[in-house]
């Protein structure tokens, strides 16, 4: 049986105001996709940016760990990145499989010696675009099955801008160099994407669909969205994200899906989760 750790990477404010907007806190809903992708298993939850060190059992009782995303900039050095990164760290030395989305991502990076910064190109909202693998990234387990170019859930203004010395970029598109990567420090391994391909699972909409988190980030980002030339106001917003959360609850709205150019790797479950479940896959296997 699997014994999963998942890393939540916000700090307890940030959890709250998530927590409103969505149903759920990052480290919940990423705990629920592990356990649809792999039912039999344990999944604990823990809370490093906090720095009171609990975890619900000892780190190598885990066979993986995973890192959701945060609201927080891993350059600006808070303590509570800093905790995380000296967490991360230790899993890395133990030898504990790794697997992150975003922040994760991007915390991997800096544990491992890499830098990440704000990205010159601006924020990339709702969807990255054509996602395209990487010739050693057709060949990665951590991609087996999905298409060469595809779109995944994200929303992000940082990159990585410098991966740490023997990582492996795996994916890439015109926002970021690094949109997926295998990070590799003393006997740890990390496989992560700079996008949330756990968006998705919540008990109040249809399982195939991972547009409901996505709604609840533009509307939480509200304003700061329209600052950014994103929408024309906050009424355009609504009504960006309103379509998202009614084809999250009603998959027949096959017009919404055309409109705003959503195909299977966005709308079927079981395609957005194929990094997960690859990467769970892969600790079945060892």
């Amino acid at each position: 049986m699997l014994r999963l750790l998942v890393i939540e990477g916000n700090t307890p404010a940030g959890r709250r105001r998530i927590a409103e907007s969505a149903g759920a806190t990052p480290a919940d809903s990423y705990a629920a996709e592990l356990r649809a992708i792999a039912p039999d298993a344990i999944v604990d939850i823990c809370t490093p940016a906090d720095g009171d060190g609990t975890i619900p059992q000892p780190l190598d009782s885990y066979d993986g760990v995973a890192i959701t995303g945060s609201s927080l900039n891993i350059y600006q050095r808070e303590i509570e990145s800093l905790r995380q990164v000296d967490f991360v760290r230790e899993v890395f030395a133990r030898g504990i499989p790794m697997f992150g989305s975003c922040w994760g991502l991007q915390l991997a990076t800096v544990a491992a010696g890499g830098e990440v910064g704000l990205n010159p190109a601006g924020r990339e909202v709702a969807f990255a675009r054509k996602v395209t693998l990487t010739p050693a990234g057709r060949n990665h387990p951590m991609h087996a099955r999905r298409d060469a170019v595809f779109d995944a859930p994200a929303i992000h203004s940082d990159i990585v801008t410098r991966l740490p010395q023997g990582s492996i970029v795996t994916a890439r598109n015109a926002m970021s160099e690094v949109q997926a990567a295998e990070i590799r420090l003393g006997r740890g391994v990390f496989w992560g994407v700079q996008y949330h391909p756990e968006y998705g699972l919540h008990v109040q909409y249809h399982p195939e669909y991972g547009l409901h988190d996505i709604a609840a980030v533009i509307r939480r980002y509200g304003q700061i969205l329209v600052t950014e030339g994103f929408f024309a106001d906050l009424t355009e917003l609504e009504r960006y994200s309103a379509d998202l959360s009614t084809l999250a609850a009603n998959q027949q709205r096959r017009d919404i899906a055309w409109r705003l150019g959503l195909g299977d790797d966005i709308m079927k479950q079981s395609v957005r989760l194929t990094e997960l479940s690859n990467w769970i896959a892969s600790l079945v296997l060892t």
